[in-house]
């Protein structure tokens, strides 16, 4: 009852905003610990990072932003280099695609309530498990699809299905094995 966000960082700069916002304030906090091996993720066409070491931690945070985009791919955690990948990949194809970052909980119910009327159709993608529609989802995919479920809005899911049959020496193996990949993000 006492929690009061739940992180989870991208890449290491968002980590440091999630500690510094964490100390900041009162009551409980969980953040998730970022792959040490992630990019530092970047403004479109430039090396500058989305995030500097005073900016402010902010639940939700606009990766890429395309002009017509009827598409938005929203990433939790460490895979959202490879959300950003996949949508500028899908941009240059002709699909204008958005990229929003969740870096925790709670995140603004504005924002995804605004989610059906600005896109026709969206993506997820979690390093978690996310079950199946059959089985249940559940996670990050269960939340977008509960949130949207009314709205008719097209939905993929990208994350671990069944742990139980996955390669575990790396993270990008077991994402491959999941089709968690640029390639097939962009495909959807």
């Amino acid at each position: 009852p006492y929690l009061r966000r739940f992180y989870a960082p991208s890449d290491a700069r968002s980590a440091f905003l999630a500690v510094k916002d964490a100390a900041a304030g009162m009551g409980g906090h969980i953040l998730a610990i970022p792959r040490d091996v992630l990019p530092v993720l970047t403004k479109k066409g430039t090396a500058d990072p989305i995030w500097a070491a005073t900016d402010d931690w902010e639940p939700v945070t606009a990766l890429r932003s395309e002009p017509g985009a009827k598409a938005v791919v929203l990433a939790l955690g460490a895979p959202a280099y490879v959300a950003v990948a996949a949508a500028d990949r899908a941009t240059a194809g002709g699909v204008p695609t958005d990229v929003y970052v969740i870096n925790g909980f709670p995140a603004p119910d504005s924002f995804f309530e605004g989610l059906a009327e600005d896109y026709q159709h969206v993506v997820t993608i979690e390093d978690g498990l996310i079950g199946t529609t059959t089985a249940g989802l559940r996670g990050f995919a269960a939340f977008v699809t509960g949130r949207l479920a009314a709205s008719g809005i097209k939905i993929d899911r990208f994350g671990i299905v069944d742990p139980q049959i996955a390669p575990s020496e790396e993270f990008l193996k077991i994402w491959q094995h999941y089709g968690m990949t640029e390639e097939r993000l962009a495909e959807a």
